[in-house]
């Protein structure tokens, strides 16, 4: 079975792809006066889509076992003999000559009601045919048409110029003077004779088959990689295809076809003689057919003494694929291992990288369910490809069904599909706070800055919500000076930065500072001082006086990773971060917010972090409160995603690391206006099931040039 190279950019191939995926069960935006359960942060948002799209992004085309013709493209370019070549991808085996003037048998013709041909002279009299069916032979001058068709029992071939005019039987054979005739059947043409034509069985069709010599007849015309191509790539496309073919002649005919093999991607693509465009090229690979071999025999890879199953395809996605992975329950072939396969990737490749959006509705359909909110692609092979697919209905129903099923049914070019990828550069935290910044408007006019001290993350959080009120790039500073990052950044704003913000007392961001930023024709005003209480009641007022807010949220030092995850949220939607104790958030915030007018509180953590004490002494106070709970803060930033998801647009969500002694990196990811999912060394489950319900973010981004490894955002990717 084939995906060739040649096939891989027609048009009749089903649409290029694309990553990855799912429904969120998302959540509903009314407050609630009581906070949500722990396992339960959200439900689904009135107003979902039913039937999203869904963006699968991949790589390499075809199934992906053996060969990669486009991997052997660029070995024989790099200088690779066809023997090398074969033994990188089938393992273990040998190339020898073995004899091939086996007769083939090929279907060129399947399931027909008809078919009409006629004779084309390429020489002195030539054009006749000759039809032969129930013991009687008709002949057709050159140029008159033959049709066939079923008549009852029997095929039927009728010419009303012919002699006779009709001939009937179990079957037709049409022969023909190889060395003046050529039979045509529309514009195709056809070399060799016989072509014969049956019933199909159990149907009211007709098959076609051409009985070939394999050695030439048939391997001169297998197109499955462009006769461009360099000659020792060919060379083992020729030592591939006649050892496809033999396995195929000793198997048998297929009654379904009377034939060994189709001519098309099901088995291997033959085609008819060479038209002007093809005919300069053909030398070339008729020279690759018989390369090395002598007359009556042809290279093949061998294993264990036996020729092999040489499976190929147009391309992988950086590695061959297993047997058993592709075809589930098969016994693993020795030679067709999974291997890292770099070969396959190169530019040369047009679907080294693909994207194809699927429909809600093509996609249920592939899984037989009425919808899918839940599609888990985490079952992997060692190539990294999908094994196993399984979607998850809104009802709750769940399906499962092989990777190269879910790639045939929704048309996706190989089963080496996952969710995109991106990474944003930066080690500091003011690295990052200057990378995220660049999100920000390109006419912003302000600028907040806050401490770059891991001491000082709750300035950090509160300040988050403010430049997203302000529509401005938040950066970060030292004590003394501004960080060499945020200088950076400030100098490609220019002089469109006329204002900043500093959202930290004097002991946390200087005079100097302030003194370095009025050098540059920026002026400056601290919001709140050291004191978090302080602080937040400032960053209230100032929002509040910029444009009002009605909703807050509440954090404490227990749940900074959380309120990172939040700050996204409350960036986009102007809800201030105060700061909670032990028992209460501080009152300053509380009048603060009463000024404000803001009803609802929104408490992130759970209640061994954020207790319930400040719960009820909020309520007390006459604000509603809702809770975020979960077992993690990985956990609660994923019920925070699958709430908030209509609050989000644009195809990426984040991944930002949290650990002991850096917690603000996912505050810092808010400022790139995403849904952030805090992962620690590697990426939970909770964070990879709310990612399986996301259709509408494909593309995954890393937050930092090494804080989320690449086995964590391949896990994120993959899920």
């Amino acid at each position: 079975m084939t995906r060739s190279a040649r096939s891989a950019g027609s048009p009749r191939i089903l649409a290029t792809l694309a990553v990855l995926l799912v429904p969120l069960l998302v959540a509903a935006g009314a407050a609630t006066a009581s906070p949500l359960p722990a396992q339960r942060p959200s439900t689904v948002t009135k107003g979902a889509a039913a039937t999203p799209s869904w963006t699968f992004t991949g790589a390499g085309f075809g199934h992906g076992v053996g060969m990669s013709q486009y991997g052997a493209r660029a070995q024989a370019e790099a200088g690779w003999s066809a023997r090398q070549i074969l033994a990188f991808y089938y393992q273990g085996t040998t190339y020898d000559q073995v004899a091939d003037t086996q007769t083939i048998h090929v279907n060129v013709l399947h399931g027909a009601t008809s078919t009409t041909i006629s004779g084309r002279s390429v020489g002195t009299n030539g054009g006749k045919l000759t039809v032969t069916a129930g013991g009687r032979t008709m002949t057709a001058p050159a140029g008159v048409g033959v049709t066939l068709r079923r008549s009852g029992s029997t095929v039927l071939a009728s010419c009303s110029s012919c002699s006779p005019t009709s001939v009937s039987g179990t079957s037709a054979t049409v022969t023909w003077d190889e060395s003046r005739t050529e039979m045509t059947r529309g514009s195709l043409r056809y070399r060799h004779a016989p072509f014969v034509v049956s019933r199909t069985p159990g149907a009211a069709t007709l098959e076609g088959v051409l009985r070939l010599r394999l050695a030439d007849e048939y391997l001169d015309q297998v197109r499955e990689v462009p006769w461009s191509w360099p000659a020792a790539a060919q060379e083992a496309q020729a030592a591939a295809a006649r050892a496809y073919a033999l396995r195929k002649v000793a198997a048998g005919i297929r009654s379904s076809c009377a034939c060994h093999v189709t001519n098309g991607q099901g088995d291997q693509v033959y085609g008819p003689v060479p038209g002007a465009g093809e005919a300069a090229w053909w030398p070339r690979w008729r020279a690759a057919v018989r390369a090395g071999g002598l007359a009556g025999a042809g290279y093949v890879p061998r294993h264990g003494g036996r020729v092999i199953e040489a499976l190929y395809s147009s391309s992988n996605g950086g590695w061959t694929v297993a047997n058993e992975d592709i075809w589930t329950g098969g016994a693993p072939v020795p030679y067709l291992r999974s291997r890292r396969d770099t070969w396959s990737t190169t530019p040369a490749n047009p679907r080294r990288a693909w994207t194809t959006s699927v429909t809600g509705t093509a996609l249920a359909a592939a899984f037989d369910l009425p919808d899918v909110r839940r599609l888990d692609l985490s079952d992997r092979s060692s190539a990294h490809t999908v094994r196993t697919a399984t979607a998850t209905s809104a009802a709750g129903v769940r399906r499962t069904i092989t990777g190269d099923q879910l790639r045939s049914r929704v048309s996706l070019s190989s089963t080496s599909f996952r969710r995109g990828t991106a990474r944003t550069g930066g080690s500091s935290a003011a690295e990052l706070a200057a990378a995220s910044a660049r999100s920000a408007p390109s006419g912003a006019t302000e600028v907040v800055i806050a401490s770059e001290a891991e001491a000082h993350t709750p300035h950090l959080l509160m300040a988050r919500p403010l430049a997203g009120r302000l529509r401005a790039p938040l950066l970060l500073s030292g004590v003394d000076a501004l960080s060499p990052a945020t200088v950076r950044e400030l100098d490609r704003r220019g002089s469109r930065i006329t204002r900043a913000h500093v959202v930290a007392g004097a002991p946390m961001v200087s005079a100097k500072v302030v003194a370095q930023l009025r050098a540059r024709g920026i002026s400056v005003s601290r919001v709140g001082l050291s004191d978090r209480d302080y602080t937040a009641a400032a960053v209230v007022d100032l929002m509040e006086a910029r444009g009002g807010v009605s909703v807050a949220g509440a954090s404490t030092a227990r749940t900074i990773p959380e309120a990172g995850a939040y700050s996204a949220v409350a960036a986009r939607r102007s809800e201030p971060i105060v700061w909670a104790g032990p028992t209460r958030v501080g009152w300053r915030s509380r009048a603060a917010l009463t000024r404000a007018g803001v009803r609802t509180v929104r408490l992130v953590g759970s209640t061994s972090r954020l207790s319930t004490e400040v719960d009820r002494d909020l309520r007390s106070r006459g604000f509603r409160t809702m809770r975020f709970s979960g077992s993690s803060s990985s956990h609660v930033s994923a019920g925070l995603v699958e709430y908030f998801r209509n609050t989000f647009v644009g195809s990426q969500t984040v991944l930002a690391r949290t650990s002991s002694g850096r917690q603000g990196d996912a505050a810092l990811a808010a400022g790139l206006g995403r849904p952030v999912l805090v992962v620690t060394t590697t990426a939970p489950g909770s964070v990879t099931t709310t990612l399986q319900r996301s259709p509408q973010w494909p593309i995954v981004r890393a937050f930092g040039t090494s804080r989320v490894g690449p086995v964590t955002l391949t896990r994120a990717a993959e899920a």
